[in-house]
């Protein structure tokens, strides 16, 4: 759906006129941009209403603003009700419980609405209830759809006539009626007390501009409206009160001349309505007549009219809301989509980004093998080269130390093992054990002190053997590597018959 624009359009049309009033929103008073009229004589059957419809709602552009619709009082029923309940709900069931004693039709073919008017002193109210047949609606809904254009609500012209009055009147108190020309009919409202008093309306083919030959038969039809409405008036208000003053106003012509003519035929006090000095802010050179009724459908479409009747059928309302819905939902897919797209982007440029990184250190790594293999070419050149060094030194120095321990005679040496950072493994043979015994603490001694790699020599085993007619004994000292010495090569040395008996 296109964006709406901030004017804001009232149109009322029938078979024979169009107008809108186009207003600025605003938050005080009612701002004119336009206002707008065609006549002619059209019909709903042959749908010649529909095509003229569509042409001004074309060549005034209607379907950029918001729009609002005002039904004619006298296509409908309305009453003034007394109520025993303030409570809105409550009110609304007595007035559709109740509304086959005012219109001839059941309460499902009629569209309901009401407005509180005030308070009465046993704890009821006043209200305004009005009954439209469903027919009615719905046919004024279908020729704007079939314009291509919908009402954002549907007002009564009674209701936009009292709160047109009371904006204007505030709270200056009196008796006065407003007479509105309309296109099709008139209709009168009583206001007392800044309420509706009374109301009334009759539709007429009448063309209310004054042509030559047709002022008389207008004036006296007028005349005869009038004096009915005051008599009825004065029947239901309290103790018979008077009108003092009835204005005149009509979208469709000055009514200057009629309220002079009136004031003859009724011997009533008439004046052209002065209200729009005080309700429009800017525009007045706009408007070549009183629209009372359009103004005060632009104070209700803004939420600033003190009486509101809404006749938009509840259809149009529940498949508003299932556009609107649909509209959500519609925009909330479509931004879980966005979002996705640009998790998605989001994604796909980190991972090339990525694969740009790990082709770039590919490179790198492959212009850096030639020197990393060369570089660890060496490395294993100098393990070697220290190994070898460490096991030729270690052994040597190893087997030095052993010679320094061991004593001069009794004992000598049958074999030396070196593992490189493991262990040494010395067999020999000894006249005694106790020069075996002492080897292996002298051993242990030299670990504590001076040869760290000796700490943990222990005697393996030893056991009798005859050597050259002699008894001899045949033994083992082991002695493992501290830990920090392990985990290398192994090396071994072997020397038989090392040593002096």
């Amino acid at each position: 759906m296109a964006r709406k624009t901030s004017y804001i359009s009232i149109l009322q049309f029938d078979e024979h006129a169009i107008s809108r009033l186009r207003v600025h929103r605003s938050a005080k008073g009612v701002v004119v941009a336009s206002f707008d009229q065609e006549r002619g004589d059209w019909a709903g059957r042959d749908g010649s209403l529909e095509t003229a419809l569509q042409a001004f709602v074309q060549k005034h552009h209607l379907a950029d603003d918001q729009l609002f619709t005002v039904l004619p009082r006298y296509d409908m029923t309305a009453r003034i009700l007394e109520l025993p309940s303030q409570d809105p709900d409550e009110i609304a069931g007595m007035i559709r419980l109740s509304a086959e004693e005012y219109v001839p039709f059941p309460a499902e073919e009629l569209i309901m609405d009401q407005c509180v008017l005030g308070k009465t002193n046993d704890g009821g109210s006043r209200v305004l209830a009005v009954f439209a047949h469903r027919d009615v609606v719905d046919t004024h809904i279908k020729i704007l759809q079939a314009a291509k254009i919908e009402p954002e609500q549907v007002y009564l012209s009674t209701a936009c006539l009292a709160s047109a009055a009371l904006a204007a009147h505030g709270n200056t108190p009196g008796r006065y009626a407003l007479m509105n020309l309309a296109s099709g009919g008139l209709e009168i409202v009583v206001l007392n007390d800044q309420t509706i008093a009374y109301g009334r309306a009759v539709s007429s083919q009448q063309d209310w501009r004054l042509r030559e030959g047709a002022e008389q038969e207008i004036f006296e039809e007028l005349g005869v409206e009038l004096r009915a409405s005051v008599s009825a008036y004065r029947r239901e208000a309290e103790e018979g009160e008077d009108i003092e003053t009835v204005y005149l106003c009509s979208e469709w012509t000055d009514v200057a001349p009629h309220c002079e003519a009136l004031y003859h035929e009724t011997g009533q006090e008439c004046a052209p309505a002065p209200f729009l000095g005080k309700l429009i802010e800017e525009g007045r050179d706009r408007l070549p007549s009183i629209p009372l009724v359009s103004i005060g459908a632009a104070l209700l479409a803004q939420e600033r009219g003190a009486i509101c009747v809404q006749l938009l059928p509840e259809t149009v309302k529940k498949s508003r809301q299932r556009a609107g819905a649909k509209r959500q939902f519609a925009l909330v897919g479509l931004l879980v989509a966005i979002i996705v797209l640009a998790l998605g982007g989001l994604y796909w440029q980190e991972v090339r980004m990525r694969q740009a990184y790990i082709a770039e250190l590919t490179r790198r790594a492959a212009a850096m093998a030639p020197r990393a293999r060369g570089i660890m070419s060496k490395q294993k050149q100098l393990a070697i080269l220290q190994n070898q060094v460490e096991r030729s030194g270690n052994a040597i120095e190893m087997l030095a130390d052993l010679c320094d321990l061991f004593p001069s005679a009794d004992m000598n040496i049958t074999r030396f093992s070196f593992s490189h950072r493991e262990k040494i493994d010395l067999w020999g043979r000894a006249r005694s054990l106790q020069a075996i015994e002492k080897l292996a603490q002298d051993l242990g001694a030299a670990g504590k002190s001076t040869i760290p790699q000796f700490i943990r020599a222990q005697q393996v085993y030893e056991q009798k053997v005859i050597e050259r007619g002699e008894e001899v004994l045949d033994f083992k000292i082991s002695i493992p590597f501290p830990e920090t010495e392990t985990q290398a090569s192994d090396a071994e040395v072997s020397d038989e018959g090392f040593g002096d008996e």
